[in-house]
């Protein structure tokens, strides 16, 4: 090819090369500033600023990203669409409709103006704040804050009001306004008005030494009737400050409290752990059934929109943070629960009784009702051990060992040796006190307690047989399975965490993670003679043990239920797939139950065989380790006693049982370290049946 040729074909494509690139910019730059205003809107609807229309992508990104972030998943942008393009003194500005909506699909809408520039024969734009919202200033972004109504109540039998939110009374003192004996007066007079208020005065001296210039120090919050009591004492004490708020509080100082749980405001850390789902100013259950049932006592979750940042106001003013939308307040749903006042009370004030941390479950055999769960620490709040809690039972397990041998075929008056004691696999096992009864009736091994005929009888039945009994008495049987441990914070002294074999929890028929028991099936030969007395490795909750003493007393296997209504439901169909405990998490912070139907396969429990098992508990009560409970006025009252060793020390320390009824009402006590059953466990319960006795006179 000649040189001349060559240029002539560079030259032809050079020209063909230009021609593209005209029709590429043709096809992909707007010519008019309609089919702009059109892309910018198309863009911005799908939250991605990519078509060719802006100047500098990915500055675009960054604004919009910036600008909108803080909306997270509680407000949606459902639409933006051009309403009009105009031009006046040579400006072409597009008019934006935008749409948002919130969780109810409730819509925020309102326009913007997003100037529009022509160079040569295309049409460009830049995305600034303005153009987001026309009250954003430039470095200025969308700010969300909760705007909640009013959190739904807790509601127990008959609709009696359990918590709800409530008035309450920050007391706290100003540094610089302070007298000399300010501090040691007002925590006197707190403490001698309020009841099991303790505030150290030295502890508050040194805060407020450590205090910066005038910041305020919080002492403490009462509630309104607490607040009362002692307005007349502390109120006019220089640099003593008091201001008004609202809390979820229970109908009274401690009832339930760990069981209905608490909230609290959400922190910085809620609100990162949540991407986006917690904003400043939620309310959020902290613990119990608050915290498991937040989504419907909180409600739909109401936010404002604010324009963070120098933002115009209505008069043309600049200002820092302007409401722009608030969606509507709802108030969330009351929870349906059945807990009886009057047999909380009851239980609240037998269970205070106690000198070491103790629990009391009661529930109606009848229909399976929990009535009560109170929970008590002398050295502060109250952990859920009621609920959640698993200890070695200890002897009151020979309420389903002991079940399992007569559907063996062993008879109540089967006589069954009762030495000092007994080794079984190489392992020595003794009486409490060395007891020796010699040999007697099975039943009067039961009533006494004898653990050496119980673990040289465990050659009559298998580690399988005493499961299936365990089960029988529901006490593994639930709406739910726990997969593993109960958790740091579920884990009292000597409660230990995993566990084997039939193990479920029943967090269906509660929606709170409670725990249930494990009885593993181990054939074991020591293992499996441990078992047979509650010790080995079975564990039980106090909820467990009360469902087994219900069971008895129905002559029917009993399913405990604690939650009413549809709460269940709406929380097992929110849930979603995640799981973080037994049957997933909700999107707010709590636990939803599994399979709700899994009850229905469990054994049954025998009605013959109950009744000899109901016999021989009134037999403990009148000629057995629970005799104290022997004067208790009104119907029989039937129970076992249980001392359970745990921890590596020599002697072993022991946590303290008892499981019984009386009538319709079924109980479990725990006193944990409390020594024998009898000497802790029997005392709460004689103290329980007076209160509820006088309740309900």
């Amino acid at each position: 090819m000649s040189k001349k040729s060559r240029v002539w074909l560079a030259i032809a494509l050079v020209l063909v090369l230009l021609a593209g690139a005209g029709v590429f910019a043709i096809l992909r730059l707007p010519m008019l500033a309609s089919t702009a205003a059109e892309a910018a809107a198309r863009d911005l609807a799908e939250e991605q600023p990519s078509s060719d229309i802006w100047h500098e992508k990915e500055l675009a990104q960054g604004t919009f990203d910036r600008v909108t972030k803080s909306l997270g998943k509680r407000v949606d942008l459902r639409s933006v669409t051009v309403d009009d393009v105009t031009e006046s003194d040579g400006q072409t500005v597009a008019t934006l409709d935008w749409t948002w909506a919130n969780f109810d699909g409730e819509a925020w809408r309102y326009r913007s103006e997003l100037p529009l520039e022509k160079h040569g024969l295309f049409w460009w734009a830049d995305l600034t704040e303005r153009a987001i919202h026309p009250k954003l200033g430039k470095g200025g972004s969308f700010e969300l804050r909760a705007n909640p109504g009013k959190r739904g109540k807790i509601l127990g039998a008959d609709d009696e009001v359990l918590m709800e939110e409530g008035k309450v009374v920050d007391i706290g003192v100003h540094p610089n306004r302070l007298e000399p004996d300010t501090l040691s007066t007002l925590v006197k007079k707190l403490n001698d008005g309020v009841d099991s208020l303790d505030l150290d005065a030295d502890d508050l001296d040194d805060t407020v030494d450590k205090a910066e210039g005038n910041q305020l120090v919080p002492v403490v919050t009462l509630r309104e009737d607490d607040y009362k009591h002692v307005k007349d004492d502390i109120h006019d004490l220089p640099g003593v400050l008091f201001s008004d708020s609202s809390q979820t509080l229970t109908r009274s100082r401690g009832f339930a409290q760990a069981t209905l749980g608490s909230t609290g405001q959400a922190s910085a850390d809620d609100i990162k752990k949540s991407d986006g789902e917690i904003v400043a100013g939620d309310v959020v259950g902290r613990t119990g059934l608050q915290k498991s049932f937040n989504d419907r006592l909180a409600g739909p979750g109401s936010v404002e929109v604010f324009a963070k940042g120098d933002s115009t106001d209505d008069k043309g003013g600049k200002t820092k943070l302007t409401s722009l939308h608030a969606f509507a307040q709802k108030d969330g749903e009351d929870l349906e629960t059945t807990l009886d006042v009057k047999t909380q009370d009851a239980a609240d004030e037998a269970t205070a009784t106690a000198k070491k941390p103790a629990a009391v479950v009661v529930i109606r055999p009848s229909d399976g009702h929990v009535l009560a769960v109170a929970n008590h620490d002398p050295k502060g709040a109250a952990w859920d051990r009621a609920l959640t809690g698993r200890y070695a039972p200890g002897s009151v397990f020979k309420i389903a060992s002991g079940l399992a041998l007569l559907e063996s075929g062993v008879k109540p008056d089967d006589d069954i040796a009762c030495p000092k004691t007994a080794t079984i696999g190489g392992k020595r096992f003794k009486n409490a006190e060395d007891e020796v009864l010699g040999t007697v009736s099975l039943a009067e091994d039961f009533a006494h307690s004898c653990n050496t005929a119980f673990v040289s009888s465990g050659e009559k039945v298998t580690g399988a047989e005493v499961a299936a009994a365990a089960a029988q008495l529901g006490m593994t049987s639930g709406a739910g399975k726990d997969a593993g441990s109960a958790g740091k914070d579920e884990d009292g002294p000597g409660s230990e965490k995993g566990g084997a074999g039939s193990e479920k929890d029943s967090a269906g028929a509660f929606g709170i993670g409670a725990k249930m028991a494990s009885v593993p099936t181990d054939d074991d030969t020591v293992t499996h003679a441990a078992q047979m007395i509650g010790q080995g490795k079975v564990q039980a909750s106090p909820l467990a043990v009360a469902t087994m003493a219900a069971s008895v007393s129905a002559g029917e296997t009993v399913t405990p239920q604690l939650v009413l209504g549809d709460a269940l439901e709406d929380r097992a169909g929110s849930a979603g797939s995640g799981s973080d405990e037994a049957g997933g998490t909700d999107g707010r912070g709590g636990t939803s139950g599994g399979d709700a139907d899994e009850s229905a396969d469990a054994p049954q429990l025998d009605a013959d065989a109950a009744k000899e098992l109901k016999d021989m508990m009134r037999r403990a009560v009148t000629d057995g380790t629970a005799t104290d409970l022997k004067d208790v006025p009104g119907k029989d009252v039937h129970g076992k006693t249980g001392t359970a060793e745990y921890g590596d020390d020599s002697p072993p320390r022991t946590h303290s049982w008892f499981a019984g009824f009386q009538g319709d009402l079924a109980v479990a006590v725990l006193v944990e370290d409390g020594g024998f059953g009898a000497e802790a466990a029997v005392p709460v319960a004689h103290e329980f049946f007076d209160r509820i006795r006088d309740n309900r006179a």
